[in-house]
């Protein structure tokens, strides 16, 4: 079996959740003897050989858009499908945010593809989007699929309320945690601070974190780097950290396993979250966790997680200094290697694959 995924332009550049998520799968898949091939949008796909089109980010049909006419193989998406309303009308600076409010969500959406267009960002190959507008452009995606992955359930049921449609074929597939993250331990009383996993950009709401550390005099580490478009807000956390904030840049996980063990807490207080990879790893360190509740995360983190108002200033705060003050339960870290294992999720994703082949 031969697999082909396709996934954003510049994901290696610009790394985030979809960029491990994918790097990851297709390391687990050829373990298991399936060839895989990682093409980015806008590269040719004519003169390549493969059984399955395994497309990444529904949120994103633009990138899929120049190849639907041209697919002979099932194409199955993985969804990893991020609502940012609340942040574009209520996170972003004035007057983006007005703008965003006035559009709506769906040309807000398209506004944001239209002007990655204009800056080259993304191929003219997908200027029938530009015709067909986002919603119907996921809507369309998905009629030509033979399979929906999603990581929760939840996230399932939001695609489903948002375009009233889904294939024939749905199936939840959870992530998993890197085997790295379980191999050490370190003493809750020797850790100490804040650390928070994920790219710089206004989404993940780096600048409410900043603040609550700051409230609590606590130390904080933020790793990752800018988003593409993120200048001003990467200059705005510039300016808002003091002498006990640290910008980490992007660190190998060996590294990151030596952070999350250094740390208590692992901070993710983002305007939406699907699954929050970083926060599974820190879980996996036995890190504290403190995560959105908006989004997905409840169904993955369940009681093993503090849930915060990424709004709420005082949320944030109160839910970090609880958890810098009580360890995690003593069970954690087996719930986590029990339920999130990149083996099981890859096993059921060949079954996945095989089941979409011999329909």
């Amino acid at each position: 079996m031969k697999v082909l995924i396709l996934i954003r332009r510049g994901y290696r550049e610009y790394i985030g959740g979809d960029t491990i998520q994918v790097i990851t799968t297709a390391e687990y898949l050829r373990k298991y003897g399936i060839s895989v091939e990682i093409v980015e949008s806008g590269e040719a796909l004519s003169g390549r050989r493969y059984d399955i089109l395994h497309f990444f980010n529904l949120g994103r049909p633009y990138d899929l858009y120049p190849y639907l006419n041209s697919i002979r193989s099932p194409l199955i998406i993985s969804s990893l499908f991020v609502d940012y309303r609340e942040y574009d009308v209520r996170g972003r600076f004035w007057p983006m945010r007005d703008i965003m409010a006035f559009v709506g969500r769906d040309n807000a959406e398209y506004l944001k593809a239209s002007t990655k267009m204009l800056l080259g960002q993304l191929p003219y190959s997908a200027k029938q989007y530009l015709i067909d507008g986002h919603k119907k452009a996921i809507c369309k995606v998905l009629q030509n699929a033979d399979c929906l992955i999603t990581a929760t359930g939840s996230e399932l049921e939001r695609i489903y309320n948002y375009c009233n449609l889904l294939p024939a074929f749905t199936d939840v597939v959870p992530l998993g945690i890197d085997p790295i993250f379980f191999t050490k331990d370190n003493p809750w009383h020797r850790r100490k601070g804040i650390l928070s996993v994920g790219r710089l950009e206004g989404l993940k709401n780096q600048a409410n974190l900043i603040k609550a550390a700051d409230n609590l005099d606590a130390p904080l580490t933020l790793v990752g780097k800018p988003g593409k478009n993120s200048f001003l807000y990467n200059w705005y956390l510039l300016w808002l950290a003091g002498d006990r904030v640290t910008f980490a840049g992007y660190v190998r996980p060996e590294k990151l396993l030596d952070l999350y063990l250094e740390h208590r807490v692992h901070a993710q207080p983002s305007w939406f979250e699907t699954t929050g990879l970083a926060s599974l790893e820190a879980a996996a360190a036995g890190c504290r966790i403190v995560v959105t509740n908006r989004g997905d995360t409840a169904e993955v983190f369940g009681v093993y997680a503090l849930y915060c108002d990424p709004v709420n200033l005082k949320d944030i705060t109160e839910n970090l200094m609880l958890a810098l003050e009580t360890p995690p339960a003593p069970e954690q870290r087996d719930y986590f290697y029990e339920n999130y294992s990149w083996e099981k999720s890859t096993k059921k994703l060949i079954e996945v694959y095989r089941r979409v082949l011999d329909k």
